[in-house]
């Protein structure tokens, strides 16, 4: 492997990717993420919609008491979404960092990750309407 200094992510450089490896700790991993997220929450609209949705469905699935059953269902359906809204986004930072100029093969990737968190909202919407919505208006004719 070619010695190269690599610059990553909060200034760290290092001379090569193993040593980026030994020189990584949890800690340093967890705020690493951490970091990630918080650029994702301030920096993507969508993030925060799809997180924002997420709460809304909480808060019904809360006032229809959900079971445990159908808040590990919610939970995770919630999970799968913000992932591939973070996959998503990680891969339209990585495309624009490699070429701002017209690609078809970055465009396609940039269009395949959109489809993945559509259909991750779309499941997600109709678990949501499902479990949380069409019971919160059985509660609402009470």
């Amino acid at each position: 492997m070619s010695q190269h200094n690599l610059k990553i992510a909060n200034d760290y450089e290092v001379e090569d990717m193993s040593e980026q490896v030994r020189q990584r700790t949890w800690a340093r991993m967890f705020a690493d993420a951490g970091r990630g997220l918080a650029v994702a929450f301030r920096g993507e609209i969508n993030f925060f919609v799809h997180l924002f949705i997420a709460m809304i469905a909480g808060v019904a699935g809360g006032i229809i008491g959900m079971t445990d059953e159908r808040w590990c269902i919610y939970i995770l359906c919630v999970t799968v979404v913000l992932a591939a809204e973070l996959f998503n986004t990680s891969i339209e930072h990585m495309a624009r960092a490699v070429t701002r100029e017209e690609n078809p093969e970055v465009r396609n990737a940039l269009d395949i990750a959109s489809a993945g968190v559509l259909l991750a909202a779309i499941g997600a919407a109709c678990v949501g309407v499902l479990m949380i919505a069409w019971p919160f208006t059985v509660f609402l004719r009470k």
